[in-house]
């Protein structure tokens, strides 16, 4: 008897790197691009906007694994982005 196997590899980008963090409930392992985008729009997440906040964090020097430990939802990162820029100013 031939067995046929299936593979798929997910790749995910930090933003939902960040996501899947926060919503650790999640069960990533069976999740697929269309179910993560799925989760997000449920959980009230809008992906550009995340995509572009990472991103900035990323870019202003952040790295993702404080980004994780430091935020558990959009509110957190946009706070950490406030501050950090905030400072930046004052300097």
């Amino acid at each position: 008897m031939t067995r046929n196997t299936v593979n798929t590899t997910v790749s995910l980008r930090p933003a939902d790197a960040v996501f899947l963090e926060w919503a650790s409930g999640v069960n990533a392992s069976g999740l697929f691009r269309e179910e993560l985008a799925d989760q997000m729009a449920y959980r009230g997440i809008d992906r550009r906007q995340l995509v572009s906040l990472v991103g900035q964090a990323l870019d202003a020097g952040a790295d993702l694994d404080d980004l994780l430990e430091q935020t558990t939802d959009m509110d957190d990162l946009e706070a950490l982005l406030d501050t950090n820029k905030k400072i930046d100013d004052d300097n």
